[in-house]
């Protein structure tokens, strides 16, 4: 048992077949030489964080693309982590996974160790699109790994979907929306394109080569795709994404509720008692690190406590209910609304709004929630 006991563990394979346009998380394209070095010392990693695994209930691998690794490779981690880890325990268990990964055999590896969650990333069914995006696989894909995670027992199935690239509107995203909801998808998360800094995308953008849509008529379609998605019965309940009943990501929501979270691999975060760590994003560098027996730290920053409840704001007013005033008081020893007087413009503007002591973005303006969660930093 460890003092901090954290419910979630996230394992960061940073490996893909190929690079999308858009992505500035942290990734490569390896032979299979390292990417064996790599899940090596990520078990050895896990073996010397075992002592924070006791209270896990969901675990997550994300990346980068694990599914690009190698089935012995894939296997193998994942053998180990039912020796590492009491499945007893864990309620929720995701993989994120390209479509065009998904056979047979995967689907029968990911089920018997426990997987419960896939996390598809289709972003779109419109060809060019997903040309623009970097994206090799195609609707044929998507419906053929739909199929196969069900054949296998699979009832928990995200589809990432992206929007807000030029040309976008309501009809074609809504076209994604439905394709991938009648597929199987019992989980949307709908993204705003974000044009990242050193990515293939941004490059395009400042060549004059690439544009995003206006950001008006992306107002009223995000508007529009929140419509639509309730009406087939999926629950807003943060900012981008939407779930069936009881299927929300018990994994993320985590991070939006600013609990203890523990996270292996290079360039995976954790969030100790008061302090935020990152691995180093550097995949040799890393397992020298693990060799050593000392992992490698990006950064360690201790948050004082005025950072604390910032981020418990930040992270918070993501989901659509908000954040419990009651238990922010008892968390910090004092009134939100006392600590940031911001609160009471922001309700007068009706950017932020009080219901059942919780304190939430009105619908009407979840759209415009940067310019909300801005005034907490």
């Amino acid at each position: 048992m460890n003092e901090y006991s954290p419910e979630a563990l996230y394992i960061h394979i940073p490996f893909c077949s190929s690079i999308c346009t858009y992505c500035d998380f942290y990734k490569l394209i390896a032979k299979g030489e390292r990417k064996q070095k790599y899940i090596s010392h990520l078990v050895k990693e896990a073996e010397m964080k075992k002592s924070y695994f006791s209270a896990l209930k969901t675990i997550f691998i994300g990346g980068g693309t694990p599914t690009s690794l190698p089935f012995n490779l894939f296997d193998f981690l994942l053998t180990n982590l039912q020796r590492l880890i009491d499945f007893n325990k864990i309620e929720e268990f995701t993989v994120e996974a390209n479509p065009n990964d998904i056979t047979p055999e995967l689907a029968e590896l990911l089920k018997t160790n426990g997987v419960n969650r896939i996390s598809l990333g289709i972003q779109s069914f419109d060809p060019e699109k997903l040309e623009s995006l970097g994206r090799k696989h195609t609707e044929h894909d998507v419906k053929k790994a739909f199929s196969l995670l069900r054949k296998y027992g699979f009832t928990n199935i995200n589809a990432d979907i992206i929007y807000g690239l030029k040309g976008d509107n309501f009809k074609k995203v809504k076209n994604d929306l439905k394709k991938a909801i009648n597929y199987g998808a019992t989980h949307i998360s709908a993204y705003s394109l974000i044009l990242e800094e050193k990515t293939i995308l941004m490059k395009l953008h400042n060549e004059g080569k690439f544009e995003r849509m206006d950001e008006d008529e992306e107002a009223k379609l995000y508007q529009n795709l929140t419509s639509y998605l309730k009406k087939r019965g999926f629950i807003h309940y943060e900012i981008s994404n939407f779930s069936r009943k009881n299927l929300q990501c018990k994994h993320n929501l985590t991070y939006w509720n600013n609990m203890n979270y523990i996270g292996i691999g290079a360039n995976s975060s954790y969030y100790l008692g008061n302090t935020r760590y990152t691995n180093i994003n550097n995949i040799d560098l890393y397992c020298e690190g693990i060799a050593s027996g000392t992992p490698l730290y990006r950064e360690a920053n201790v948050l004082a406590l005025e950072e604390q409840m910032s981020e418990e704001m930040i992270l918070g007013l993501r989901k659509t209910e908000g954040i419990n005033l009651t238990v922010f008081r008892e968390k910090y020893g004092i009134d939100a609304i006392d600590a940031f007087p911001i609160i009471r413009n922001l309700i007068n503007l009706k950017l932020l709004a009080v219901k059942n002591d919780n304190l939430y973005i009105p619908e009407k303006s979840l759209y415009l929630s940067n310019e909300v969660l801005i005034n907490f930093i």
